[in-house]
């Protein structure tokens, strides 16, 4: 199993969340990742996997009811912080 590092998912969120800002400042999904990403930097442990859970199991939502549309840019940095999903609920591949 592939072993991925707090600061690997922190690194893809902040620049998610810094095109996310640049392209759509007052849309409600880059506001969510941009507080997701306060949220996970004070994270650690099992509080870092929660907080990492909670931002899958919310942030399609909200995106999908904010309407925005992404570059491509944009899409490959989102497409790219899912695929560490697939780590499971627990993030137990994750090497904290």
């Amino acid at each position: 199993m592939a072993r991925v590092k707090k600061e690997d998912i922190v690194g893809v969120m902040e620049k998610l969340a810094a095109i996310l800002t640049a392209n759509h400042s007052d849309s409600p999904t880059a506001k969510y990742v941009s507080e997701a990403l306060i949220d996970l930097r004070k994270s650690d442990g099992v509080a870092f996997t929660g907080t990492v859970q909670q931002f899958f199991d919310c942030a399609q939502v909200v995106r999908i009811s904010d309407h925005i549309v992404f570059t491509d840019e944009e899409t490959e940095l989102w497409d790219h912080l899912f695929a560490f999903k697939q780590l499971g609920n627990n993030l137990w591949g994750l090497s904290i």
